[in-house]
């Protein structure tokens, strides 16, 4: 007969005095259940390995793979070392140098703290330790294959300590079949120690792939020089400096312009107290702080070192500890985000036609297939205008003209003397682009893109300062929606006044809207209307104030800006040139898109082999 209960199946299980079928698991798979959650594949046992040598105090640590670390993995530093008795309890579950009480988890200074990547990695490898103290004439060796353990022997070798860890998973087919190819594997082993180089300024990293050096970062290399030895001299010397304070809290690195955001966070790396992290309010901090400049979908580039008190800060969130918990969560995001868009807004947002240039020089792009070498004619002579600007010139019922420096004609129009005075004469390509002359060359301009740039600032700028002009209508527009709909706007039809959206009910199913913002470009009320029910209803939660400003206000400037194929007349272009000025040249339109691409005449000698 079955019990009626779980709990009358207990009882009755104790009444006849049996076992049960709760147990205690013995130790050995206690500690490769831990190594499910630490240890997922090499990457995992280099940053492990890696993290205990700078807790050690090392100033060189260097890595040794082998088939991408599925064969070997080998962290050698030269850190303090262990004793005999550290060197017993080394593979032991939860034994730690780094915590002594409860009380220590408010306050983690150190990378490791919980005691379990040795003991995990033990259960699954074949491994061994070799470690010697600088006061020791002998180190000592230990070994755990899968779990058994030998005693410390007496070994030679120099100060510090190397860990070797051999055949990972060998006693888990299961878990060692999900692993990847060599070549993969080595990828994720070689961004951890990227991430660790970039993280730790003042260690030098050795990595090697079966007997090949694969990175090398010497101990007194700065943060720009490890990123250029990393991802080379392009993104490096494009690198604009972070340096920001707020009390405890500091913010130091590097962030790029938004042209280097790419398709993924690979190059976007945090570090907090030296601890690598990939932590969704950082990432936010980034995302918001880059808002506008970069294409939606792509990811800015930055390498962030953000100091502060351990105590406001929870890292014993998750074993592998990439995520943590702040504990003034608010004031931190807005420092972190005003810091960061200040830096972000110094870097060289111009597209710069070198870049394109260099892009097609690498396709070989050069020449027509087939076709000889041309004769690189050389600078241009002393004398010849090198440095000059060059002029567009109009001439009635001909095309535009471009004069060569030092070639010009006295009737041309020149640039103001050291500086850029905006003036024509302007060359309009297909109706969407213009060409101009600048200072140090020239720049083509996407005119809907800059003007969609300038007229969304605009807006922002009047809302902000509660000073937007509103067009009003004699007679309201009455825009047919959803009962749902209607109800959503009415609860934020104060925050659309803000920004010079006017509309009430008209109804159970109607709105009317009786003005719109008069900046705006052949306005849609049904069309604005329809946008702002977009952004409320496209967040899970009701949006901030100035979260709804921002959205509307971008979606309204791209439908009231100048489109690709409307002629713009040349006064025209000047006002919005004009305009673009006051907000810095507007480089990006609030999508990301870039509003401007600029050639120097250094590009076009480039271009035209001349150097």
């Amino acid at each position: 007969m079955e019990p009626d209960s779980e709990e009358d199946g207990v009882s009755g299980a104790r009444s006849r005095g049996e076992a049960g079928v709760i147990r205690v698991l013995d130790e050995l798979v206690r500690n490769q259940i831990a190594a499910g959650e630490v240890i997922e594949r090499p990457a995992s046992v280099v940053k492990e390995l890696v993290e205990n040598a700078v807790d050690a105090g090392a100033r060189r640590v260097r890595v040794d793979l082998e088939e991408g670390g599925l064969r070997l993995v080998r962290v050698t530093d030269d850190g303090t070392g262990m004793g005999a008795p550290d060197l017993a309890r080394a593979f032991a579950p939860h034994a730690t140098s780094k915590l002594r009480d409860a009380a220590d988890l408010d306050h983690i200074a150190s990378l490791g703290f919980r005691g379990e990547a040795l003991a995990s990695i033990g259960s699954v490898a074949r491994c061994a330790i070799f470690s010697r103290r600088e006061d020791e004439e002998l180190g000592g060796r230990v070994e755990n294959e899968g779990g058994r353990l030998t005693d410390p022997a007496e070994a030679g070798g120099p100060c510090g300590t190397s860990v070797e860890v051999r055949d990972l998973f060998f006693n888990t087919p299961a878990r060692r079949r999900f692993l990847k190819r060599p070549s993969t594997e080595l990828a994720r082993c070689t961004d951890v120690l990227q991430r660790a180089a970039l993280g730790q300024l003042g260690i030098g990293f050795v990595l090697t792939h079966d007997g090949a050096r694969v990175l090398d970062v010497e101990p007194e290399m700065d943060l720009r020089a490890r990123v250029r030895r990393a991802f080379g001299a392009d993104l490096a010397e494009s690198l604009e400096q972070v340096d920001a304070r707020d009390g405890t809290t500091v913010l130091t690195g590097l962030v790029a312009p938004p042209r280097f955001a790419r398709r993924d966070a690979s190059r976007q790396m945090w570090f907090l107290n030296g601890r690598t992290l990939r932590d969704r309010v950082l990432v936010r901090c980034l995302k918001d702080a880059y808002r506008g400049w970069v294409l939606d979908g792509r990811q800015p580039v930055a390498f962030l070192h953000l100091a502060m008190d351990p105590g406001a800060v929870d890292v014993n969130v998750h074993p592998a500890k990439a995520e943590v918990r702040f504990r003034d969560q608010r004031r931190l995001f807005g420092f972190l985000v005003n810091a960061l868009r200040e830096a972000a807004s110094r870097t060289e947002m111009a597209t710069p036609g070198a870049s394109m240039l260099a892009s097609a020089a690498g396709r070989g792009e050069r020449g027509a297939p087939g076709q000889g070498a041309i004769t690189d004619p050389g600078p241009l002579p002393r004398g010849s205008g090198a440095a000059e600007p060059l002029v567009v010139r109009e001439v009635a019922g001909a095309p535009p003209i471009v004069d060569l420096p030092g070639r010009r004609e006295e009737a041309a129009p020149t640039l103001a003397e050291g500086g850029d005075d905006l003036a024509g004469p302007y060359l309009t390509i297909a109706s969407t682009y213009v060409a101009r002359a600048v200072p140090d060359g020239f720049e083509l301009v996407d005119q809907h893109a800059l003007h969609e740039r300038v007229t969304y600032e605009e807006l922002l700028a009047d809302a902000r300062a509660g000073a937007v002009e509103v067009q009003g209508y004699l007679v309201p527009e009455l825009v047919e929606l959803s009962a749902a709909e209607v109800d959503l706007l009415a609860r934020h039809a104060g925050d659309l006044a803000r920004i010079g959206i006017q509309l009430e009910p008209f109804g159970a199913t109607t709105v009317a809207v009786g003005g719109v913002p008069a900046r705006l470009r052949r306005p849609d009320p049904a069309e604005l209307v329809r946008v702002a029910l977009g952004v409320l209803e496209s967040r899970r939660e009701a949006p901030a104030a100035e979260d709804l400003l921002e959205d509307v206000l971008h979606s309204a400037a791209c439908r009231s800006s100048a489109m690709a194929g409307d002629d713009l007349d040349p006064a025209e272009i000047r006002s919005l040139l004009e305009r673009a000025r006051a907000f810095d040249g507007a480089p990006t339109c609030p999508h990301g898109r870039p509003t401007r691409v600029r050639f120097t005449l250094a590009d076009l000698e480039r271009a035209f082999g001349r150097r």
